[in-house]
């Protein structure tokens, strides 16, 4: 995935850089996320802002290192769950 691939919000990258100050825009969508600091601490606190940002609920199946892996992938899952959400 490259740049082009995606097209998520300026909140989307404002919220990752408040929760992982090492982020730096502008964000690759192929950013190992882990690199820049998310822990299992970082990862909650991530998942929970996500939730209330974006006003939708990500699934226990996608609660996975997976989905949290990188920008592209997390923007993935919380585009579907928006999506789902607006349907």
């Amino acid at each position: 995935m490259t740049t082009t691939d995606v097209s998520w919000d300026a909140g989307f990258e404002q919220l990752l850089a408040s929760v992982l100050p090492r982020v730096t825009s502008p964000l690759d969508p192929a950013l190992d996320l882990k690199a820049v600091g998310l822990d299992s601490m970082a990862t909650i606190e991530l998942l929970v802002r996500l939730e209330d940002q974006y006003d939708v609920e990500i699934p226990e199946d996608k609660l996975t290192g997976a989905t949290f892996a990188t920008p592209g992938a997390l923007w993935a899952v919380l585009a579907a769950q928006r999506t789902a959400a607006h349907a």
